[in-house]
């Protein structure tokens, strides 16, 4: 299904990580008329790694600024770089902090929207693409737990596959709970765990 664009960024917190100037005074005029709430820093003044509290962070590529760290986490807000210069080392910075847009100094009125518009969706695209990458390796996980408990039951039991998969999800849905959950106390039981009282349907004769 096609996801609708954000758009709209009114009621957003902007922290502008940016000495006092020019550039900073033009872009926190745009980003006021956009809707943001805007709160400007000079890096210099940071003495700790604890930042405000943000919806995006647009940030001075040519200052090393620590306490943004590597800006890995993936509930991090997302990053705009001001770039003034194209040094390698200072483009290294924008790369590590995998910044989702950029805006080159000396900020404009203009272009400021398309960089806080990109750097938005790009972040909603990546938290997707992250939620969407911990579900699917949380259903292997599944999936291989599932199929370790069919193999002990054909051991053990003397079932083919399927008859051991049948008898799993049936006492799994007599029970109400997921068949990864059955069959991880299944192997629990197997393992030398006490016998839980879920898992006593799944005898030979169950």
């Amino acid at each position: 299904m096609k996801r609708a664009a954000i758009q709209n960024f009114r009621g957003y917190r902007a922290l502008v990580l940016h000495r006092e100037d020019a550039s900073r005074d033009v872009l926190m005029s745009v980003l006021g008329k956009l809707g943001l709430a805007v709160e400007a820093v000079d890096p210099a003044a940071l003495t700790d790694a604890a930042l405000p509290e943000c919806d995006l962070i647009l940030f001075d590529a040519d200052d090393e600024i620590e306490a943004l760290g590597g800006r890995d986490a993936a509930d991090a807000p997302p990053t705009i770089a001001l770039i003034g210069h194209e040094a390698p080392s200072r483009l290294a910075r924008v790369v590590r902090r995998r910044c989702a847009s950029h805006i080159l100094k000396p900020v404009r009125s203009s272009g400021v929207f398309t960089a806080v518009y990109l750097a938005v969706n790009e972040h909603a695209r990546r938290q997707r693409e992250a939620r969407e990458t911990e579900a699917m390796r949380q259903r292997l996980a599944g999936r291989r737990v599932v199929t370790a408990a069919i193999l002990r039951m054909v051991l053990d039991d003397g079932l083919d596959q399927d008859a051991a998969y049948e008898r799993l999800r049936a006492e799994a849905m007599r029970r109400r709970i997921p068949v990864d959950e059955m069959a991880r106390d299944y192997l629990a039981r197997g393992n030398g765990a006490r016998q839980s009282p879920r898992t006593a349907g799944l005898t030979r004769n169950a």
